[in-house]
């Protein structure tokens, strides 16, 4: 998977990070659209514990599901 990665002041870079599996209750969604809002931007002033992965508002897809997960689909 890509992923915007925060690695400090002025250094964010598209990396191919490895594909997460779902646990137990757990869901994997295939994003088709995330942005960075402004809660990421306020991260990059304030040069928290690097690498980092931007965005958390993100719309996609159910691709995986994970023991006992329920309501999702």
């Amino acid at each position: 998977m890509r992923a915007a990665v925060y690695h400090g002041r002025l250094n964010v870079r598209v990396e191919e990070l490895p594909k997460p599996r779902p646990g137990p209750g757990e869901f994997l969604m295939k994003v088709m659209a995330c942005g960075i809002c402004g809660t990421d931007v306020l991260e990059w002033y304030r040069d928290p514990q690097a690498p980092r992965v931007l965005g958390h508002e993100a719309a996609g897809v159910v691709e995986e599901v994970g023991e006992g997960t329920e309501g999702v689909r």
